[in-house]
């Protein structure tokens, strides 16, 4: 099960990194910054984001993880060993679950990426799997969001996951790396919506030309001694020709 330590905080609303004693020490103000300000959050432990933060034409870079910082001091054999059995994943993990979270809305890549994203384990806590009253596993880790260009920090993130053994840690692991891909996502304003082109008017058409009609009206001259049979002659060939 999550570590849920930090939620006896969210009746107090922002928690300053410059504070001491966070996650019962385990969150190192001084990696992340001063200006960083913590949220509790139920899905990633403690959080926060740069105010504003767009990352619409942005690509992220997926650094190596930084050695593993032990906060509250170096633990012993076994807590190293379930360290080992799962620090070689951790990356490879990060960048399969990030993918899945962010579904298609920010580029991941290993070797390339205008916002780095950085991470390290600073305690671990093992048990013998083997035994026949297994105890309970911890891992507590560190996530900065980086811009490539200046360093200026845009996100910083920290949480500890506890569970019966080396699986349900993990499990725990994934579930993390897909919140963050769909926080992330968050950040990708959506394209604004097309306006619709308005169709054109439909040419006007001209009317048809009243054949029977010109001809009566040409009959009708001729009756009233207006037009000679020539003159006459003449008007029908030409409405012949303008009704073709």
């Amino acid at each position: 099960m999550r570590r849920l330590a930090f939620l006896s905080l969210a009746a107090c609303g922002l928690v300053s990194a410059q504070g001491s004693g966070l996650d019962e020490g385990r969150l190192d103000p001084v990696w992340f910054g001063s200006a960083v300000v913590f949220q509790p959050s139920k899905d990633l432990g403690f959080q926060w984001l740069k105010p504003g933060l767009d990352l619409q034409k942005r690509s992220l870079r997926l650094k190596a993880w930084e050695p593993t910082a032990w906060l509250l001091g170096k633990r012993g054999t076994q807590d190293q060993l379930f360290l080992l059995r799962v620090e070689r994943s951790l990356q490879s993990d990060l960048d399969k679950r990030l993918r899945r979270g962010l579904k298609g809305a920010l580029p991941v890549s290993t070797a390339a990426g205008d916002v780095t994203l950085i991470g390290r384990v600073v305690d671990a806590v093992g048990a013998a799997e083997d035994s026949m009253v297994p105890g309970t596993m911890t891992l507590s880790f560190d996530v900065k969001l980086v811009d490539g260009d200046s360093g200026d920090l845009l996100g910083a993130f920290h949480t500890t996951l506890s569970g019966p053994g080396t699986e349900a840690v993990m499990g725990q692991y994934w579930r993390w790396c897909e919140d963050l891909g769909r926080l992330l996502a968050k950040q990708v304003p959506a394209p604004a919506a097309a306006k619709p082109v308005a169709a054109p008017p439909p040419a006007s058409v001209p009317p048809a030309f009243d054949l029977e009609g010109a001809l009566r009206r040409i009959e009708g001259l001729k009756r009233d001694g207006l037009l000679s049979e020539e003159e006459c002659a003449v008007l029908r060939k030409k409405a012949a020709a303008k009704a073709k």
